[in-house]
């Protein structure tokens, strides 16, 4: 998480609003650790598992503790500890303990860190009842959704980008109210298709968006911003209307945009407006590879996006 440096702001205010919030990771902001002391910003030894563990129990006893495993792809350590402890101690409680925790991480960048730490997992965690998925697709919304996070009453898991570090309005993100999960967030509009862009995908896809707009094809660009609870009905209802959805991640298809494919084809009328017009524009299902030149084929961009919405405009009807 400490890429993007304004979250580190982002929760300074919110230490100081919420006395229970504790942070647990193997290197702490320093200006937190300055500023709230050792009792609430814990340097941990390197074991994501104890971590995560600690952060359970501490949740379980009134505490709100934030757990920074710094790369996406470390969340498969904690499996046990999310899956089945986490996401289901209300159930396993009967309603008696609530798990109001957050853990935090980087997904893929353009850093060349190879197929163990590129990874965007997010769309694995979807498949766990009881934890919130949230992956920003923009700086304020990153800022928006950590502020969302910690007063969400459950274990939250936020999976954010590097590569929004890039984008500007520093002072406007920072200033964003808390943002309630479940509200996807609808960028462009338009008939001809609809995309649906996660994470660190959607300025790429939104570009692309443009690029198409200014050769008269317009379309629909969604950001789910929350993956659980997602907002099936605002996805549902712009794929009825436009009757084409191409999904941009930088993570794998087999990851979020199945799952979310799957849950619009419940929806009424969605089966039947697309039919069969759907296309990705995702990691390609194998590891990302370390060498530059092999890992910029598996990037989603512009030129990319744009072939594939031309791809399904071509389907016949």
């Amino acid at each position: 998480m400490n890429e993007v440096g304004l979250l580190d702001l982002v929760l300074e205010e919110e230490f100081t609003r919420d006395p229970n919030l504790v942070f647990l990771a193997t290197n702490s902001p320093a200006s937190l650790r300055r500023r709230f002391g050792s009792d609430r910003v814990r340097i941990c030894a390197i074991s994501e598992q104890a971590m995560t563990g600690m952060a359970v129990g501490a949740a379980m006893s009134g505490l709100r503790p934030i757990v920074d495993l710094n790369r996406a792809s470390f969340a498969m350590l904690v499996m046990d500890q999310l899956v089945n402890h986490a996401g289901r101690m209300h159930y396993l409680s009967g309603g008696q303990y609530r798990v109001p925790m957050i853990v935090t991480s980087a997904t893929r960048g353009r850093q060349q860190l190879g197929p163990q730490n590129e990874q965007c997992p997010y769309g694995i965690f979807m498949q766990t009842p009881g934890l919130a998925v949230v992956v920003p697709g923009s700086l304020r919304d990153a800022c928006a959704l950590l502020r969302g996070a910690t007063r969400w009453p459950g274990p939250v898991l936020y999976f954010v980008a590097p590569e929004l570090n890039r984008q500007r309005g520093l002072s406007a993100a920072l200033a964003a109210a808390p943002l309630r999960f479940g509200e996807a967030a609808h960028l462009r509009h338009g008939d001809a298709a609809t995309i649906v862009a996660i994470g660190g995908a959607v300025k790429v896809a939104a570009d692309a968006a443009e690029a198409l707009a200014a050769d008269g094809v317009h379309c629909d660009v969604l950001d789910p911003r929350t993956l659980v609870p997602l907002d099936t009905a605002a996805l549902a209802a712009s794929v009825r209307r436009t009757g084409r959805l191409v999904f941009v991640d930088d993570g794998p298809r087999s990851g979020a945009p199945a799952q979310i494919l799957s849950r619009l084809l419940d929806e009424p009328g969605v089966a039947a407006a697309v039919g069969g017009r759907i296309g990705f524009v995702c990691q390609p299902d194998v590891p990302v590879p370390s060498a530059p030149p092999l890992e910029e084929t598996m990037w989603p961009t512009e030129g990319r996006i744009r072939a594939e919405v031309q791809r399904v405009l071509g389907e016949p009807e």
